[in-house]
């Protein structure tokens, strides 16, 4: 018997499609452009993530496979979305299931909506961040791991994320060097003009106490 077809909703493909034409035609840099480009994404990814919810993950906690093909099908179909940003976007869907415990059939887009704002989440690259567990990272562990790279993470038999066997990102050992090499310039400024403007203030300093000790001598004169 072959497998039923799984799609979202009707109101959640239209909305999405709707939402994916208006962010095409928003042009230039402008903050307000921006601003509703972001507010349009993330309301594609309520509808999305409350049309996925109502399906039973695998141990690992992914969609079957035939789901997320259906589903991904219809985002480029109807969604208007291309092959890479339905899969990007399907691929963060199930992530804020998982991290936000999204798993009722009776998940609305509201509640979901509800629930990233609640996390201070706003926009696509801040979901991104806390499916991958990177919004928990402070600004020196996501800069070293910019610099250094990270090792991979895979899910075990449990669905469970867990240290990967590769490692990802990073400068090159040449580029590295470079870097230490230029880091440590930087910083060797940085520490020289602090000193300079240390020693300056306390010179302003000094001269202040002095006027003012002079302008006491000269009033107790008077």
């Amino acid at each position: 018997m072959p497998k039923a077809h799984y799609s979202i909703s009707d109101d959640n493909l239209n909305a999405i499609a709707s939402n994916e034409k208006r962010i095409n035609s928003l042009k230039g840099d402008a903050k307000e452009a921006q601003a509703e480009a972001k507010m349009l994404k993330m309301n594609s990814y309520s509808m999305l993530i409350s049309g996925i919810c109502g399906v039973q993950l695998t141990e690992k906690s992914n969609l079957p496979s035939s789901v997320s093909a259906s589903v991904k099908g219809d985002l480029m179909d109807i969604g208007g979305l291309t092959e890479s940003m339905a899969q990007k976007m399907l691929k963060n869907a199930v992530g804020a299931r998982n991290v936000f415990d999204l798993h009722s059939a009776n998940t609305t887009p509201e509640l979901v909506a509800d629930t990233l704002e609640a996390q201070g989440i706003d926009s696509e690259a801040k979901l991104i961040k806390a499916v991958s567990g990177d919004i928990q990272k402070s600004k020196v562990q996501l800069l070293v791991e910019k610099v250094a790279g990270r090792r991979s993470t895979k899910k075990n038999d449990k669905g469970e994320r867990v240290e990967g066997d590769a490692w990802l990102g990073g400068l090159s050992y040449e580029e590295l060097e470079e870097f230490n090499n230029l880091l440590a310039d930087q910083l060797r400024v940085r520490a020289e003009m602090e000193k300079a403007a240390q020693e300056a203030a306390d010179k302003q300093q000094a001269e202040n106490e002095a006027i003012n000790e002079m302008t006491s001598q000269m009033d107790a004169v008077a």
